[in-house]
């Protein structure tokens, strides 16, 4: 097993471990295992990268890389001379962001890791161990996070003289603590009222949006200068930012860059020292609590009895015959209850509806938000809604897999004589889980912007959505739904079905454009569309047995 360095450094504190009553052999033992194992999990912000062979490559100090990156990003604003309250402010809220985001997305398992006491505890290990070994690993990620992010700051601080590097650097420590405590309150909160799968849901969440942050960040932060004059930024002071973290962090900086000194700076330092300090005494006082509410990640209670009877009604309106019907709701349970799914799905559903809108405002710099608005209504911009359709490739080619791919013995088994009901089923469920729900919101900010005028665009589009799907469907390999694991995801056959879809996406876009061009064209486009979809969605999946893989 591999010797990290900084168990080295851990060897330094092994008096402090030792006079504390822990057993610093084992410990050291089970924070070199975790640590080993921990380089084999994937971070989030490579969620989607192709897998490699095992031992090339450790994941976690390869995030750390990515990590360190955008903290150079961030520790550019540092170079900037403009108001230090209202820069401080925006810095500490960006870092509090991503630590909180990244802890809870890809360091969650170290907080609620409930295997510790069932495993290490009955070999014999004191629980005193087990705690200093579990807080232990807390503190080694947030350092490398902290480190990563911050470490080019750190070294721009000294331009700033000495006190305001030592002040910067406690208030690190403080947003650290902190955070962790936020962090685990937030788990207590949610426990408290609600199971486990809840909680695991809710990280989901915060992985969604932290893979969503990595990509956009790139697309904003550059446009963000185009619409502040930094000459011209001054701070005032209102009675509510009090209520704000990241200004807490903020005033103490403000003080000691020489902008004075006021009531609400020093009643933000007291609380940038006091409340991370009351919230880890809560955090302490609470940690029995904490520990027996863990319990509940093992409560994986099955979804309300009312959305059951919903999806039902659905299933009878848009299904035909029962084998159909029943892989419409198998298809909705799967996509609702498998994390892994979410996961390598949901960033990229939540990406095709930020990208059209991106998209829109290519090339705009600057100017009023009603001058934009005018220009957008006045041009065909609405046809970078396109770019949702990017999605289907990857939801289409994710339909194959699932956690639970062995029990795909069951196809074999089962009296399914129309293998197409199958498809259709999963297929349709697919549009209503993942397809229609975010493009309705993506129409309804459509129709905001462009008027209603904008409607039958958005009937077109998804006319072409459904084509695309069925076209991606037809080069695929086949194979029964939900019958593989994730690890063959992203193999060099997912990449030339991207490639050919991304062209089935512009041949569509180009003939939505030339449609435009003739009074009726659009309808026309339309009606041909409509044709080729019911045809294809009669005929594609007609698929015999022996074709499947």
């Amino acid at each position: 097993m591999k010797d990290f360095k900084v168990l080295k450094i851990l060897d330094k504190l092994r008096f402090f471990y030792e006079k504390s009553g822990v057993d610093y052999d084992i410990l050291r033992l089970i924070i070199n295992t975790k640590l080993t194992m921990d380089g084999r999990r994937k971070a989030t912000v490579f969620n989607n990268e192709r897998k490699k062979k095992k031992g090339e490559s450790n994941e976690f100090y390869k995030s750390l890389i990515l990590y360190a990156f955008i903290g150079i990003f961030f520790g550019l604003t540092l170079i900037f001379r403009i108001n230090m309250m209202y820069q401080m402010s925006i810095y500490f809220a960006a870092i509090m962001f991503m630590i909180l985001t990244v802890f809870i997305s890809d360091f969650s398992y170290v907080i609620l890791d409930v295997k510790d006491k069932s495993i290490i505890y009955t070999k014999g290990i004191d629980s005193k161990t087990i705690n200093a070994a579990k807080i232990t690993h807390v503190c080694i990620y947030i350092i490398y996070l902290t480190l990563s992010l911050v470490g080019f700051s750190f070294l721009l601080s000294f331009k700033y003289g000495i006190a305001f590097f030592l002040i910067f650097l406690i208030e690190i420590i403080l947003i650290d603590v902190f955070m962790i405590m936020i962090t685990a309150l937030l788990y207590l909160l949610v426990l408290k009222f609600f199971d486990g799968e809840k909680l695991k849901d809710m990280i989901n969440y915060v992985q969604t949006i932290l893979s969503i942050f990595m990509v956009i960040i790139y697309q904003i932060l550059p446009r963000i200068f185009q619409f502040i004059d930094l000459d011209k930024i001054v701070y005032t002071y209102k009675s509510w930012h009090i209520l704000v973290p990241p200004m807490w962090f903020a005033a103490p900086l403000s003080i000691i860059d020489g902008e004075g000194i006021t009531v609400y700076k020093i009643i933000m330092s007291i609380l940038s020292l006091i409340i991370p300090i009351i919230s880890l005494i809560v955090y302490l006082k609470l940690t029995p609590t904490f520990e027996k509410y863990l319990q509940k990640l093992n409560n994986n209670n099955e979804k309300s009895k009312e959305k059951n009877k919903l999806i039902l009604k659905i299933s009878k309106l848009v299904c035909k015959d029962k084998i159909e019907r029943a892989f419409f709701k198998f298809s909705v349970q799967i996509i609702n209850s498998e994390r892994e799914f979410k996961l390598k799905v949901y960033p990229n559903i939540a990406l095709g509806i930020i990208l059209p809108f991106i998209f829109m405002l290519v090339g705009f710099r600057g100017g009023s938000i009603s001058s934009i608005r005018n220009n957008l209504v006045n041009s065909s911009l609405y046809l970078s809604i396109y770019a949702f359709t990017l999605i289907i490739p990857n939801i289409v080619v994710m339909l194959k897999y699932s956690e639970k791919y062995s029990g795909a013995w069951i196809y074999e088994v089962a009296p399914i004589k129309n293998i197409s009901s199958i498809y259709k089923g999963v297929i349709k469920g697919m549009f209503f889980k993942l397809v229609i729900p975010p493009y309705i919101l993506i129409s309804i900010l459509f129709i905001i912007i462009y008027s209603e005028g904008v409607i039958k665009h958005l009937i077109i589009v998804l006319l072409s959505i459904i084509l695309i799907t069925i076209l991606n469907f037809l080069i695929s390999s086949k194979s029964y739904p939900f019958s593989e694991k994730f690890e063959g995801t992203n193999n060099g056959s997912s990449v030339g079905i991207a490639i050919l879809s991304i062209v089935f996406i512009l041949v569509a876009l180009m003939l939505h454009i030339l449609s435009n061009f003739f009074n009726i064209g659009i309808y026309i486009y339309g009606l041909v569309l409509l044709i080729i979809d019911v045809i294809l969605w009669n005929t594609a999946f007609n698929i015999p047995k022996n074709k499947l893989t």
